[in-house]
């Protein structure tokens, strides 16, 4: 398979929004990675040229905290899907007023990166005390994304080729 043409990428409107992702998704679509977008922390659900995503949104609980680097603090998140994501935050933006306790349940947003052939999340904001109300709603929401991304991917098996 051809990697997509960059305009095409940049028209997606996966692309240009935060997409709210279980995290088995994103451990998924490590083999559907493009080369040619690596470096841009780029992925594709499904493996469909026509999802490009870089900047995801997840909720889930903290099943372990990493405090033994300089600069950075690294959380591992666990959304219940069957997989989990290690999320790195600079050290200099957590605090003791912010720093989140294990088992805490936490709303994640930030880029992807692949780190030691695993995707990893780089956070832009980490939010705490997530309530219970805010998370049925995400998960409803992250519901419909996968149905309807993965209708998109069986209708375009259907496609008949052109010549």
């Amino acid at each position: 398979m051809d990697p997509p043409r960059r305009r095409d990428v940049n028209k997606s409107p996966t692309y240009r929004s935060w997409m709210k992702l279980y995290i088995s998704d994103i451990t998924a679509s490590l083999q559907s990675l493009s080369p040619a977008f690596a470096s841009e922390s780029t992925f594709f659900l499904n493996g469909n040229s026509h999802h490009p995503v870089r900047w995801i949104y997840i909720i889930g609980t903290i099943t372990c905290i990493d405090e033994q680097h300089d600069k950075k603090i690294i959380f591992t998140i666990d959304d219940g899907s069957g997989q989990s994501i290690n999320a790195v935050a600079r050290r200099d933006r957590i605090t003791t007023k912010n720093m989140p306790p294990l088992h805490s349940t936490v709303k994640a947003k930030g880029e992807l990166e692949l780190y030691h052939d695993a995707w990893r999340l780089n956070l832009k904001s980490l939010d705490l005390d997530i309530p219970f109300e805010a998370q049925v709603k995400f998960w409803n929401e992250a519901n419909e994304n996968h149905a309807h991304l993965l209708l998109e991917k069986t209708d375009a098996r259907k496609r008949p080729k052109h010549a």
